[in-house]
């Protein structure tokens, strides 16, 4: 960083693929500042499922979410970048300061950082979890409802009921395997369901043992409970029938509402409400000097896997480098 606080980039997000971008670009040898609207460094994988297991990370067979974290945290600050926590983007201007065009972006907490390149790498931005359509459902909110599932030992020996048919919902009936009060009951409003073929045919297995009781198609009707949830009605969709189930813990993961926030109102072109949209060449957005990778960057065929973002963020570093120093867009290999 020089004496004034200028960097050459600043990253908006510290999740993997923001971590990745500072290693990209410290190890071309540019100054960085990471900005993350948390309180912690890794995102989305830190908030919400440190101890979920991540199988789409190129050289890992699968990996503890909060272990990736620590060695994308390991190898992206090694060369000195500058972390910022717990601010949220604001405002984005171009300024001219000692004879250069630099940005200036501004923070929840009145920060204000200069640096000559942006890359995006906000997820999908802000995020609140959807919630069942169930009348006042906030009222179990610490009494047995859970959006997301930060620490298993919370869950050890409970009956829980999960509610989802992706890959987090198929992922945790799994994981709490060895920590919950077995059968785990699995409730899905389909009877098909969107997760990894892998993942549903080993539930499908683990419910011919008694392991997982799959109740598809079926939505959580009601709540029961004194002071803390008890159980709840499930109805079979299909037939009418209503089923009560032992519930202490009702796992709901339904996905997140998600927004970009003040960063969709910098005059970015959007993919969709929830992308920025990039050349997937540059990863450059259409406005210059700031890039986007990971999931918050939308081009056509655009696949969101961490370690696609991974693969963004080297090319929106290099880019970026590339045109600060008005040179050619070269990788300058890592390996001795």
């Amino acid at each position: 960083m020089s004496e004034s606080g200028v960097v050459d980039i600043t990253i908006l997000g510290a999740g993997p693929t923001g971590l990745a971008a500072a290693y990209y670009a410290g190890h071309r040898d540019a100054s960085v500042r990471i900005v993350e609207s948390l309180e912690q460094l890794g995102g989305q994988v830190a908030a919400t499922y440190p101890e979920k297991h991540v199988y789409d990370v190129a050289g890992h067979p699968k990996i503890q979410g909060q272990k990736l974290v620590e060695l994308c945290a390991e190898q992206g600050l090694q060369y000195g970048a500058e972390v910022v926590l717990g601010e949220e983007a604001k405002t984005l201007e171009r300024v001219q300061a000692g004879g250069e065009e630099l940005l200036e972006l501004t923070t929840s907490k009145g920060g204000r950082y200069r640096s000559r390149a942006l890359i995006v790498t906000a997820g999908h931005g802000a995020f609140e979890p959807r919630k069942l359509a169930i009348e006042d459902i906030e009222a179990w909110e610490g009494r047995g409802v859970h959006y997301v599932v930060r620490e298993k030992a919370l869950f050890r020996d409970l009956a829980c009921v999960i509610v989802g048919g992706g890959d987090s919902a198929l992922d945790w009936t799994l994981d709490l395997q060895d920590t919950a009060r077995l059968p785990i009951s699995l409730v899905h409003r389909r009877d098909r369901f969107r997760a990894l073929e892998s993942s549903v045919s080993e539930a499908r297995r683990l419910e011919e043992q008694g392991r997982v009781r799959i109740l598809a198609p079926g939505e959580v009707r009601r709540i029961h409970g004194d002071g803390r949830i008890e159980a709840v009605t499930v109805e079979d969709t299909a037939t009418g029938d209503l089923h009560e189930v032992p519930c202490d813990a009702l796992i709901t993961l339904l996905g997140f509402h998600s927004h970009l926030g003040a960063v969709a109102e910098w005059g970015l072109e959007l993919e969709g409400k929830r992308q920025v949209r990039v050349n997937p060449m540059t990863m450059e957005t259409n406005l210059p000097g700031i890039f986007a990778a990971g999931d918050v960057a939308g081009y056509e065929g655009k696949i969101t896997l961490i370690t696609i973002g991974m693969g963004e963020a080297a090319i929106a570093s290099n880019n970026a480098i590339a045109q600060i120093r008005g040179e050619k867009v070269q990788p300058k290999y890592s390996t001795d």
